[in-house]
């Protein structure tokens, strides 16, 4: 295996050979209790860790080498250091006991730890790309919890899919180009594979799973499996013998689910604040999660709110019961809070790298779930009653687990102690022959003595001979012919027997027989468990269910938040609504009131900075994702319409150093928006248009109002500092105005975060300033200098938007006159041309800002 080096010593030619299968990476080579790294490798491992360098010969006349190395039984956390930096880990184990071996101890990579592939901590998942023209294929492997799923997107689409997974790692054809914009978003490592990765992992996928063809796995073209395949089978050969249980490949439900993407995620700070804070996040609000699995469904959910009004009632009703039954939550919060988390268990399991402690936590968390089901057993709601009925009990295998495995385990595996006495006959024997030793011996010396009448003989013991009888002299007529000469002495001989060889060896080997009984004993334990991996996987994700509904439960009772009404209608209606995650820091929040209809579905609201105008815009879409999740509201009433989309345009959003201008990014965005917002979708813009000039910006925003009005109909709510906006009130069909109320009172502008009917009186700009401590003088020259741009700009702005509002008008009409004309009246029946007139009336009166 070592490459033939005279030069190198045998083991630096053993490690070279190693190195040369994986040189992308760092490798972690075992010397006896250390893994040891040489040459560059050293010195990045040295730079990384903060570890000592120091350095060993190469081989007879060849200079040192750098070296540094790590103990092997804390080897996991320098490892976790060094994938979270992007580093790739080859693991070169020794295969052999050093003391057994002939020559150089045989060595192999067992194991390759990658950045989306380190599956000890839930640390994020492995993606990989297929593109297609426009299209991409995308598959996503999760090896802590073992999802595997995938999709397909257009590239435009591609940035928002991705952020919904917790990706570390992003797989690509070698030389294939990845859209910088994702990897610097989503802080991605790129590897690159070869094409065979694609065309034979998808068979491979098949082979494993036992389907077909792409539609026995729910897929509707081959093309599908192609990055699916790619990442299993770079997971098959990364992790060898330590790949962790995997789901069969589902495809990603977008359908079922309100549409968040990254702009709406980040704007609305759902995963975490604009400071990277999380208890100041939405999740951070809601999350009184016990267990790893509800905390990773409340995340999805939060991501991926339900479309379906009935999913949402029913995941409501079964709330609403834990709210209005204390008891019943309190009791379930407690059996929660003792379990472990059971997809991360059956990823250690199935990789065999579970310990001892993590079986004892899968017993008592299987023990736990039986004592959740009968809590389960006399609840009302559907939800709970189906949840119920489909745990399915394993006390079966915690109660093995139990009569095999002792009550407080060691944490290593080969540490001994694991295995309960009564469980292996001859594992108990050498126990017991271990721990009576002394006594052993003494028994067998006396019965000795009683068979052979000689009362002088005795058992003794040293380290040339092991254990023996010696007789004296005189006695030695008295020696049975079993018995078998080993030494001569002056006054006495040594015999052994082969009982006493037996009784020797039981009492020397005991211990390292022991340990290796108990390993043999644990590892068909863990073989047991592995046959029952499907169905604990299945009972976590129900229990994850269940604790996603208390968190959601035990945060409306805290916060005293109501159940809101959601339908298929398309108004929302919300009484004294307030924002959950401000609330949550601020002892008095003003509420407010919001209604949107198909009268009034496009909110304008002005008002000075400071004011409340961006919290209240955020303070509805947080409302209607709440409720959509199936959780209470912080309102006194509501009544929400259902979405299907819930889109964002919430701060400056530059992207310079990919040569995007603020107002560039803020236009991409909105056209994004545009093109995907349907009549039941909720659109959120916070000062559009800021961008760029003053002239340009209130063009722009008006003409989007305008076409969110003509062409989607969406509710939407847009905040603004352009008070030139409010003018479309009655001009544009379902605009309404609202404003951030102040008062105007000696000291200065005082803000009363009221939601009120109108436009805003001014801006108050300066008035803000003031109060941000500007000096006087700087304040009272921004006064003299805002008069008079007023009175200098006001009245062009006006002219300029009368003839634009005229070219429009103009251009229409021209356009309804060629419809018109181009008619073929003689071949029309009376049903086309009654609808064809009715489309020209509503046109003529979209034109004229009015109705017909």
């Amino acid at each position: 295996m070592a490459e033939k080096n005279p030069e190198l010593t045998p083991m630096l030619a053993q490690y070279h050979y190693f190195k040369n299968e994986y040189p992308e990476c760092l490798l972690f080579f075992r010397l006896g209790d250390f893994y040891e790294l040489f040459y560059d490798d050293a010195v990045v491992g040295s730079r990384e860790l903060n570890l000592v360098l120091t350095s060993r010969p190469a081989g007879k006349g060849r200079e040192r080498i750098p070296m540094c190395g790590v103990p092997y039984h804390s080897a996991d956390s320098y490892i976790r250091r060094l994938v979270q930096r992007g580093f790739k880990i080859a693991i070169c184990e020794q295969v052999e006991d050093p003391s057994k071996a002939k020559g150089i101890v045989r060595r192999e990579v067992i194991r390759v730890i990658t950045p989306g592939t380190h599956f000890e901590k839930d640390s994020g998942g492995l993606a990989c790309l297929h593109k297609r023209g426009k299209t991409y294929y995308v598959a996503y492997l999760n090896l802590s919890v073992g999802d595997f799923v995938g999709g397909k997107v257009q590239d435009t689409e591609l940035l928002d899919f991705l952020s919904k997974f917790n990706i570390r790692e992003l797989l690509v054809r070698k030389g294939e180009e990845v859209p910088a914009e994702i990897v610097k978003t989503l802080n991605l490592f790129l590897t690159e594979l070869e094409e065979e990765f694609y065309e034979e992992g998808s068979e491979l996928v098949k082979e494993s799973f036992k389907a077909y063809n792409a539609r026995t796995l729910g897929f509707d073209e081959e093309e599908a499996l192609l990055p699916l395949g790619a990442v299993y089978r770079y997971v098959k050969l990364t992790q060898k013998g330590f790949t962790p249980f995997i789901k069969k490949p589902k495809p990603f439900q977008n359908e079922g689910f309100v549409r968040i993407d990254l702009k709406a995620r980040r704007g609305l700070e759902l995963l975490e604040s604009i400071e990277g804070r999380k208890d100041y996040s939405l999740f951070g609000v809601l999350d009184r999660t016990l267990t790893g699995m509800g905390r990773r469904r409340l995340r999805f959910h939060i991501l991926n709110p339900f479309r379906d009004v009935e999913r949402i009632r029913e995941v409501q009703d079964a709330v609403e019961e834990l709210f209005r039954k204390e008891d019943k939550r309190r009791k379930l919060r407690e059996i929660l809070s003792d379990m472990a988390d059971l997809e991360r268990l059956v990823s250690k399991v199935s990789s065999n790298m579970a310990s001892p402690r993590d079986v004892l936590h899968l017993k008592n968390t299987l023990f736990k779930v039986e004592e959740l089901r009968e809590e389960l057993r006399d609840m009302d709601s559907s939800l709970f009653r189906d949840i119920y009925g489909s745990l399915e009990s394993l006390r079966e295998l915690a109660e093995e687990i139990d009569r095999v495995l002792v009550e407080e385990p060691p944490v290593h595996l080969k540490d001994g102690g694991l295995i309960r006495e009564g469980v292996d006959e001859y594992l108990d024997e050498l126990r017991f022959v271990r721990d009576n030793a002394r006594k052993l011996l003494r028994d067998y010396e006396r019965r000795l003595k009683e068979e052979t009448g000689i009362s002088s003989l005795k058992v003794g013991y040293n380290k040339v001979m092991g254990y023996y009888v010696e007789v004296t002299k005189p006695n030695l007529k008295y020696v049975p012919e079993y018995f078998r000469r080993r030494q001569t002495l002056s006054n006495a001989e040594r015999f052994i027997t082969d009982e006493l060889s037996r009784l020797e060896e039981r009492i020397l080997s005991a211990q390292s027989r022991i340990n290796e009984i108990e390993y043999e004993l644990f590892v068909q334990l863990r073989d047991r468990i592995n046959t029952e991996l499907e169905r604990i996987g299945r009972n976590a994700q129900l229990v994850g269910e269940v604790d996603y509904v208390q968190s959601l439960a035990e945060v409306a009772h805290q916060r005293g938040w109501v159940r809101p009404e959601v339908n298929d209608s398309f108004d929302i209606r919300i009484e004294e609504g307030r924002h959950p995650v401000i609330d949550a820091f601020t002892r008095r929040y003003v509420p407010n009131d919001t209604l949107m209809n198909e009268d009034e579905f496009l909110l304008v609201i002005t008002g000075p900075n400071m004011a409340g105008k961006s919290s209240y815009i955020r303070q509805v879409a947080l409302l209607v994702l709440l409720s959509h999740m199936g959780s209470f509201i912080p309102a006194k009433k509501a009544s929400i319409g259902n979405v299907d989309a819930i889109f964002t345009r919430i701060g400056s959003g530059d992207i310079l150093a990919m040569g995007v201008s603020t107002f560039m990014n803020e236009m991409l965005d909105v056209a994004g928006m545009l093109s995907n917002a349907t009549k039941k979708s909720l659109i959120v813009l916070d000062e559009i248009g800021r961008g760029t000039s003053t002239y340009d910006g209130i063009a722009i925003s008006k003409a989007i109002v305008e076409h969110i009005s003509r062409e989607l109909g969406s509710r939407t709510l847009v905040a603004t500092h352009f008070l030139e906006l409010t003018e479309l009130e009655g001009k544009v069909r379902g605009v309404k105005n609202y404003h951030m109320a102040v008062s105007e009172e000696e000291s200065g502008v005082v803000f009363l975060y009221t939601l009120l009917e109108g436009k805003a009186e001014g801006s108050f700009g300066i008035e803000v300033a003031k109060m941000a401590g500007l000096p006087d003088s700087l304040i009272e020259r921004a006064r003299e200098i805002l008069m008079s741009l007023e009175d200098k700009t006001l009245p062009v702005l006006e002219e300029t938007f009368r003839k634009s509002e005229e070219r429009i008008e103009e251009k229409e009409e021209r356009s309804l006159m060629e419809e018109i004309l181009s008619l073929d009246i003689a071949n029309m029946t009376p049903l086309q041309a009654l609808v064809k007139l009715s489309e020209l009336r509503d046109r003529i009166a979209r034109v004229r800002g009015g109705t017909a």
